[in-house]
């Protein structure tokens, strides 16, 4: 019973410490690189760059959006978009939560924020409830360790959030970071993320993407695509067939982009922890069985551009 109290006061004396810890408000004016990608299909894109565009270690890294922008850009349809021109314009600008945690810990999370769209308040505050539900559980695994006695160094948290896709309609926020635990002799790789309807700020997941009331399970067509990928990338005899059975709890993180659904894998998931968080781009041409153009999602890219996929 005490064990459960004190641990208990550790937690609350932690998050007491997110209101009083070192917000850093700064604010980077910048350009958002991916505010033009606005197709979401595209039958005559290679799929070749996949390996160079994301990388299976810890980070994914993006192609340059820029240079995807060498092609005919989509134009909405006023007669499918009911929210015409709600977040074209949007400003992204750059914020930062960071912090200590007494003498056992530090954190700083950067994530993007908007403003001038219809829903500032509502988007940023879902993107910022990422940052803190990472925050909260770092904070709550130190009270863990504290509330056990084990005596450790320092514990760091860094992690960094970034748009990967953006057509003005439809934000994708992809989370990515590690945690140095003190006295551990590795790294923690994480990743989290979320999408959003810039009309309103609600959230959206993929699953509504997929068309449910056909015989094709899409988690099947998710994880046959996913383990093909992967196979190619590091190997059929690298991969941990149970991180890919086709249920939803191992398909968390699935975002749009212009390219195609990018799926992202907890480290020790899939494969070994030297493989960090890895991730594969599916293409939309070989989903587009499952897709279900008139989701939120489907009626979302389809007011930013076009929806090819036949």
């Amino acid at each position: 019973m005490s064990r459960l109290v004190t641990r208990t006061v550790l937690v609350a004396s932690l998050l007491g410490l997110v209101s009083c810890a070192n917000y850093d408000g700064r604010s980077m004016k910048g350009e958002n690189p991916t505010d033009t990608l606005d197709v979401l299909v595209n039958n005559d894109q290679e799929s070749e760059g996949q390996e160079d565009g994301f990388s299976k270690f810890s980070t994914t890294q993006l192609d340059d959006p820029l240079s995807l922008l060498d092609g005919e850009k989509g134009e909405p349809n006023l007669d499918l978009d009911p929210f015409q021109g709600v977040g074209g314009d949007s400003v992204i600008n750059l914020e930062t939560l960071s912090g200590t945690i007494g003498e056992v810990g530090s954190y700083e999370l950067t994530f993007p924020q908007v403003s001038e769209t219809a829903s500032d308040f509502a988007i940023n505050g879902a993107i910022q409830s990422v940052a803190d539900r990472i925050y909260l559980d770092f904070a709550t695994e130190i009270a863990d360790i504290s509330n056990e006695g084990t005596v450790i160094g320092v514990s760091d948290l860094v992690g960094e959030g970034r748009i990967v896709f953006n057509n003005g309609y439809l934000l994708s926020v992809l989370f990515e970071g590690s945690t140095d635990w003190g006295g551990a002799a590795s790294q923690q790789s994480w990743t989290e993320s979320v999408m959003l309807d810039l009309s309103n700020g609600q959230i959206l997941t993929a699953e509504d993407l997929f068309q449910l009331e056909i015989s094709t399970d899409w988690k099947e067509v998710i994880a046959d695509r996913s383990y093909g990928l992967l196979a190619e990338r590091l190997g059929s005899e690298m991969i941990w067939d149970e991180g890919l059975l086709p249920i939803a709890e191992n398909f968390n993180n699935m975002l749009v982009t212009q390219s195609g659904l990018l799926v992202v894998f907890d480290q020790y998931q899939v494969a070994a922890g030297v493989a960090g968080t890895p991730t594969v781009i599916i293409p939309w041409v070989e989903i587009a069985a499952i897709i279900n153009p008139q989701s939120r999602i489907g009626e979302l890219v389809i007011a930013g551009g076009s929806l090819e996929v036949n």
